[in-house]
């Protein structure tokens, strides 16, 4: 499903985009299916099971396009 996710996002034509994708220590195959994905505007972090909040603050510090 995640995959699926973000092969969509990486379809949009409009406006360029850096796609941030934290992995808050999952245990299944995700990297592994996300790996396989080898467009630019994607970065894949992982980071210690933390929660969501804590996810989504580490990608949007770690963001480099203009807010």
């Amino acid at each position: 499903m995640v995959r699926e996710a973000v092969e969509s996002v990486l379809a949009q034509t409009g406006a360029a985009f850096e796609l941030i994708v934290v992995d808050d220590g999952s245990t299944d195959s995700t990297l592994e299916e996300l790996s396989r994905i080898t467009d630019r505007r994607m970065r894949i972090v992982r980071i210690a099971n933390s929660g969501p909040a804590v996810a989504r603050n580490h990608g949007v510090a770690i963001a480099s396009a203009p807010m």
